[in-house]
């Protein structure tokens, strides 16, 4: 790792507002603005849609393979974060795996709190398949909050017997809305995105009263059996990391085939900063293989 761009990014991230400390509608702006370290590609084309009443945007970069898709859930604690703040990493994710990308805008809380988000996401999900993409040909990727959602809707999927998809792939999944990882106090002084307060906070504005426990608001307490093949990326620095941990117990428990990666001094959903930090689009590239290695088997078989 290169100590050196680490610390610049520290340093970048420092310089900027206290995220923890902002109102809604400035830490709306200043998510988005982090979306500007890793800018978009220009040779990607976009293409707005809307899936079910949920505002789309499908992402195909040269080389891609159309018959593969990722389909993608945002991260920013279900309160921030859209296609500005994440166009970066879906783009570079959509190039590593050489699929298109669908990424969702689902409804962020206080204004529509839970279960609002796995309600959009099904919805869009649905609506992919209805247009004729194979659910072995869509892989679930998602971040942090959305790493969470893409449990979360596995799970909804399992329940109402909608077809799963090809495999996922979760970047630091929030997981958690009970917030009772012991992570959260450990990586308190080392996890310089979120801080300790941050996590309960979004938690409790999500849930708005809703049972922390619920396994589409917290999918660590979800029955995992029967879910297709999971990669976990996390940094051990992160007050999230439990989150993690517990959910790739869960998923080995249930029999379902899982991989961990666990980076080392990283901060939570490094993968944002991959213009910056080589360790950033080095797991976009292993996410990308993961992807790549259950296309081509279930193209082979």
């Amino acid at each position: 790792m290169s100590s050196e761009q680490l610390q610049k990014l520290v340093e970048m991230i420092h310089s900027g507002p206290e995220l923890g400390a902002l109102p809604l509608d400035e830490l709306r702006v200043a998510f988005d603005d982090m979306g500007d370290i890793t800018p978009p590609d220009p040779a990607i084309t976009y293409q707005a849609v809307v899936a079910n009443a949920v505002p789309c945007e499908i992402g195909i970069a040269p080389g891609s393979r159309l018959e593969g898709t990722i389909f993608y859930l945002h991260g920013g604690g279900y309160v921030i974060g859209w296609f500005k703040s994440h166009r970066g990493l879906v783009g570079r994710l959509g190039k590593a795996a050489r699929m298109r990308t669908f990424a969702v805008d689902y409804r962020l809380a206080p204004e529509h709190p839970f279960p609002a988000a796995v309600d959009d996401a099904i919805a869009a999900y649905q609506w992919l398949l209805d247009s004729g993409t194979p659910p072995d040909k869509i892989f679930f990727a998602g971040d942090s909050a959305g790493g969470g959602l893409v449990v979360a809707t596995l799970l909804r999927c399992k329940e109402q017997k909608v077809p799963l998809p090809r495999a996922a792939v979760l970047f630091s999944p929030f997981a958690d809305m009970a917030t009772t990882g012991q992570s959260l106090i450990d990586n308190r002084d080392r996890d310089v995105i979120v801080t300790e307060g941050m996590a309960p906070g979004m938690a409790a504005t999500y849930l708005a009263g809703a049972d922390a426990r619920s396994p589409e608001a917290s999918p660590i307490y979800g029955d995992f059996a029967g879910l297709p093949p999971i990669l976990v990326q996390v940094s051990s620095h992160e007050v999230l990391l439990d989150d993690s941990l517990r959910l790739i117990r869960a998923a080995t428990l249930a029999d379902v085939p899982v991989h961990l990666r666990v980076y080392q001094g990283l901060p939570h959903v490094w993968q944002l900063f991959a213009a910056v930090l080589d360790e950033g689009q080095a797991a976009i590239e292993e996410a990308g293989l993961f992807m790549d290695k259950h296309f081509s088997a279930e193209s082979r078989g």
